[in-house]
């Protein structure tokens, strides 16, 4: 409770506040970041509060962020950083010109950055670290941080049913199914699909490559995602078309983007994939990170190293 109080009283000591997580976000950075700016207009009226980052289009229904144009906001601010275990990750690095930073995580602890740090691997999710800072502190939960939160934590935790989920999450989330926020709405948003994801999904099934030691791998080139009317950006929106099949122990998506990079979307039902993608220059979850890879040839190595890791 201590350490919730010590991030109060930053935010009661600045008057603007800028709040970043990781590049190529996902729920729980949307959730995470927008739910904590919306919790503190909320319960600090006085305060300029920025959420900043770039977008992902079938994340949009939660929210949507600002552009700061004018580096000067950065200075005399306090920069909060939500689900982002490594420094060079946090989209939007002008987070280095605030006055104070503040790292909010529930990552292995990759970088140690910030003046504070509240870094848990026993939340399923940065959102349920802020939906529990807002109820410890007796803060008023909005709607629509409440369901930005409560999507955070559905999606980070496979709607309940990963690793970490305990009854802490579940008082969290009931804490904010209280405030009467849309949920059939919510769910509306999170599970409506195009006929194209269909095609894309049956074009995975189709041409996934799968190794004697378990490993399901598929290397998706740009023209291919050009014709899906896709792009690497959101293809963690397709990283576990492969779960759930007994023989496939550990699935890895690689999407070539328009600079000639590959995303690396790592997923495993038992096998710790985490390090492997801090190898790589990435990280995230015990079993489920991400990773850029420069050039087919370290796809290659990718490959041989998970394969490796199964054996």
């Amino acid at each position: 409770m201590q350490l919730l109080k010590q991030i109060e009283n930053e935010i009661k000591d600045f008057d603007t506040i800028i709040i970043h997580r990781h590049v190529n976000p996902d729920g729980d950075a949307y959730g995470s970041q927008l739910g904590l700016k919306w919790l503190i207009e909320q319960n600090f009226k006085d305060k300029r509060c920025y959420a900043v980052g770039e977008s992902i289009e079938w994340l949009n229904y939660v929210g949507s962020f600002d552009v700061i144009e004018d580096d000067n906001i950065f200075h005399n601010s306090l920069v909060i950083v939500t689900d982002c275990a490594n420094v060079e990750r946090i989209s939007d690095q002008r987070f280095t010109l605030a006055k104070k930073v503040i790292k909010i995580d529930h990552h292995p602890n990759i970088t140690e950055y910030g003046d504070l740090m509240w870094v848990d691997t026993s939340y399923t999710s940065a959102s349920e670290m802020v939906g529990y800072l807002a109820i410890q502190l007796g803060w008023e939960i909005p709607q629509k941080a409440a369901r930005a939160i409560f999507n955070g934590i559905v999606t980070d935790s496979g709607r309940f049913m990963y690793r970490g989920v305990s009854p802490r999450t579940f008082d969290v989330a009931s804490k904010l199914l209280s405030t009467g926020f849309d949920l059939d709405e919510l769910y509306r948003n999170l599970n409506t699909k195009k006929l194209s994801d269909l095609e894309f999904t049956n074009y995975i099934f189709n041409n996934f490559k799968l190794s004697s030691n378990g490993l399901a791998s598929i290397v998706v080139p740009i023209s291919e995602m050009d014709k899906h009317g896709l792009s690497a950006e959101v293809m963690n929106k397709y990283a576990n078309t492969l779960a759930g099949f007994e023989e496939i122990k550990m699935w890895i998506t690689f999407s070539e983007r328009t600079d000639g990079q590959y995303r690396v979307e790592f997923r495993s039902s038992k096998t710790i994939v985490n390090e492997l993608a801090v190898k790589y220059g990435g990280g995230g979850h015990a079993l489920a990170s991400g990773a850029i890879a420069p050039d087919l040839e370290t796809v290659n190595k990718i490959i041989e190293d998970a394969d490796q890791l199964l054996k």
